[in-house]
């Protein structure tokens, strides 16, 4: 594979034609220059080019290459960091704030979608959190309660209604939230790109930014074969930023998940799984998964920090399939790949101004693809003279994230918590196996 192809995917065998994006080769000048040209950079970038800005956007390889274009294509409100924990934290009233932006994200996917005039990026609506573990008698009033504290729409399923969609005995009660959706992310990148374009903006791939510095009041992003001097920088990469903003670099540690894609299912697919929607489970490093293509079945799990690939990826993958689905027996595994995101130890993305004229809007591991566009419309509404939307994030700086120690102390807590969620289930299946006998 040559650097700079799509790594192989079934977003990358089924993703639109694309010219692509020529390299940057002069010097050039613009209000805004972007770093990055997945989700983050591509929203900001969109949104100020919308505003009428002269937008100039840079990515290393292609468009939509890494995490933004190959992972599960979920896009639904929350982040990573637990509801309850940001309001211990927080309070009340700032989480809230924080909860509506992240809805905020999935309206302005969602808008994108119609303005492109592309419903087919759509692919289903609807998302389960499902539980491994019974969560208990009082499950749904806490459910509600914490849905009217947040403004939210999601709602509690029982075990029964989970289990009539979901043909497992692993599941037990769930969240259902109607306004989550997902879709083929490679083709609403493309998409996006060339929405860029469309309203006055330059996009430019197989450009690396190499050097960033000061040019009086402004800006100066140095390239291989170019470079452009701006009013604002926006940094919209993860871990690969070393070069030109270490400090950002250090705040975000690369973290893999993985997902693959099985043949086509016939009828036995859609009588295990009855639900159009996403899926995903509630343990620490969970599965999430939905339908594709009618009956092919679109898998993601596992987390490490050990960015290489497994050496037998399509197996592994296939066992956590029937690990809840037995009865889906032999199943081919068609595609099967790594995803890198940026992680931040707090769990929350880095929003915001860092420096006059320099922004970051980086580290959506594990948030989700409205995150983004929540993050972009914050960072967006600065530039254009808004601060109270980033401000949201100042709580969740970029402190260093511990290098190759951070990596390490990282993959212990993962392997702890999923040793948690295995004696958890475990437990629970004991005490049931008592009560039968």
């Amino acid at each position: 594979m040559a650097e700079n192809d799509y790594p192989a995917s079934w977003y990358a065998a089924t993703r639109d034609e694309n010219r692509g994006h020529a390299p940057l080769t002069t010097q050039e000048e613009a209000e805004v220059a972007v770093v990055g040209g997945g989700f983050a950079g591509l929203h900001t970038a969109r949104l100020l080019a919308r505003q009428g800005k002269r937008i100039l956007l840079l990515e290393r390889r292609r468009i939509g290459w890494g995490a933004s274009g190959r992972n599960g294509g979920f896009v639904g409100p929350g982040y990573a960091q637990r509801s309850g924990a940001l309001i211990e934290r927080l309070g009340l009233d700032h989480t809230r704030k924080l909860y509506a932006q992240s809805q905020r994200g999935v309206a302005i996917v969602r808008e994108a979608l119609t303005e492109l005039g592309r419903p087919d990026i759509l692919m289903g609506q609807g998302k389960l959190s499902v539980s491994r573990t019974d969560q208990g008698g009082d499950f749904a009033d806490r459910t509600r309660k914490l849905a009217g504290q947040l403004g939210a729409s999601f709602e509690p399923w029982p075990t029964a209604r989970v289990r009539e969609v979901l043909d497992t005995a692993r599941y037990h009660q769930a969240i259902h939230d109607p306004t989550s959706f997902h879709i083929h992310p490679l083709n609403l990148a493309l998409a996006l790109a060339a929405d860029i374009e469309r309203h006055g903006g330059r996009v430019h791939e197989d450009t690396e930014a190499l050097e960033l510095s000061r040019d009086g009041g402004d800006w100066r992003l140095r390239t291989p074969r170019g470079g452009v001097k701006a009013q604002h920088v926006v940094l919209a990469g993860n871990a690969d930023l070393g070069t030109v903003q270490p400090r950002i670099a250090r705040a975000v540690l690369p973290v893999a998940t993985y997902v693959a894609v099985t043949g086509k299912l016939g009828p036995r697919l859609g009588e295990a799984i009855r639900w159009t929607g996403a899926i995903s489970d509630t343990r620490r490093a969970g599965d999430y998964y939905r339908v594709v293509d009618g009956d092919r079945l679109l898998w993601g799990g596992r987390i490490t920090t050990d960015t290489s690939e497994p050496p037998r990826l399509r197996e592994m993958m296939r066992g956590d399939i029937l690990s809840v689905y037995p009865q889906l027996g032999e199943i081919g595994i068609e595609y099967a790949w790594p995803g890198i995101m940026g992680y931040a130890p707090h769990k929350m993305p880095q929003v915001g101004k860092i420096k006059p004229g320099l922004w970051v809007c980086s580290a959506f591991g594990g948030h989700g693809l409205a995150q983004t566009a929540a993050g972009a419309d914050a960072v967006a509404a600065g530039i254009l003279g808004d601060p109270t939307r980033a401000a949201l994030f100042a709580p969740f700086g970029t402190g260093w994230a511990g290098g190759p120690v951070g990596r390490a102390a990282t993959q212990l807590a993962y392997w702890g918590l999923q040793m948690r969620d295995w004696w958890d289930e475990k437990r629970q299946a004991q005490n049931a196996e008592t009560l039968r006998t």
